[in-house]
């Protein structure tokens, strides 16, 4: 989530596009993070020392780490321990930010430090704290104001970014959650769930994003939009909300009821409550979830 979220703060600070972004999260999903790249994070080598050696590649038969300790860079042991810490996934991103030339490498380090900074993650990976961070991470991005249940929904959210990792896949950056009174939908379902806290959430995309959503979910390839597409969203706003329900009952002994799930495709939505869309931009077509709480 630390990744996904990386790809937000890159769009608020205006370094990227959108179309940008994409680009760089396609090929981050088949990349791993180079020795530079993690030396420069752990400031072990500034950017122009990794620039330096990347030059001197070109130039010599040898890797990274081999040339690095002979110009006196790093020590064997330091290549070691960086090789066997890969480091957070969000550094994948920050080198393909690199490599395609959107940025250059001290740009790609000063982003890497502010969102560290803005987000408190020096160290993530040791820390124990891991969950409080992800959390207060979610928290800040929610932004859900004066609402009252605000520690449930950030909850909820958290729930909602592992589990679209977890059945459809990582290849997504979120935008900006914003409030809205009136959505037209394309392709859409929702589901309510009711009792001490109260929400509904829809789920909606265009056709083409829809088919893709569902050969990911259903884990087999679908080549036209129908029904099993429809089957497919429904499905996962249920399993979703169902493993949110479960979670209070065992963490906070509050007990919600789960309704059926509704299909609301080419219709004018407008619930009342207080009403967030939060598009999910993947490579496939953006995912966007309609999720209303109500006091």
């Amino acid at each position: 989530m630390f990744t996904q979220l990386f790809g937000n703060f890159l769009l608020r600070k205006g370094v990227v596009t959108p179309e940008q972004l994409l680009s760089v999260i396609k090929a981050a999903s088949t990349s791993h993070v180079k020795l530079g790249t993690l030396c420069m994070h752990a400031g072990l080598m500034s950017p122009a020392e990794v620039e330096k050696v990347y030059v001197m590649q070109t130039q010599v038969d040898k890797r990274f780490g081999e040339i690095a300790v002979d110009e006196g860079y790093l020590t064997a042991s330091q290549v070691e321990e960086l090789m066997e810490n890969q480091g957070p996934h969000y550094l994948v991103l920050a080198q393909e930010l690199a490599e395609q030339g959107i940025l250059n490498h001290e740009e790609v380090e000063r982003l890497l430090y502010d969102y560290q900074t803005e987000t408190e993650l020096f160290d993530l990976d040791m820390m124990e704290d891991h969950k409080a961070k992800l959390k207060k991470l979610v928290l800040n991005f929610c932004n859900f104001g004066d609402i009252r249940n605000a520690d449930t929904a950030v909850a909820y959210l958290q729930l909602l970014f592992n589990n679209v990792i977890r059945f459809i896949g990582d290849d997504f950056t979120p935008m900006d959650l914003v409030p809205f009174q009136e959505y037209v939908t394309k392709v859409a379902t929702s589901q309510a769930v009711s009792g001490e806290f109260t929400l509904c959430t829809a789920v909606e995309m265009d056709e083409n994003t829809a088919v893709a959503f569902a050969s990911r979910y259903a884990g087999e390839e679908f080549s036209e939009f129908n029904e099993y597409s429809i089957a497919a969203l429904e499905d996962f706003l249920n399993l979703h909300n169902g493993l949110f329900v479960v979670n209070m009952s065992n963490t906070s002994s509050i007990e919600l009821n789960l309704e059926a799930p509704m299909e609301i495709s080419n219709d004018l939505y407008a619930p009342e409550g207080s009403t967030y869309l939060l598009p999910l931009a993947y490579t496939f077509g953006t995912v966007n979830f309609l999720i209303t709480i109500y006091n």
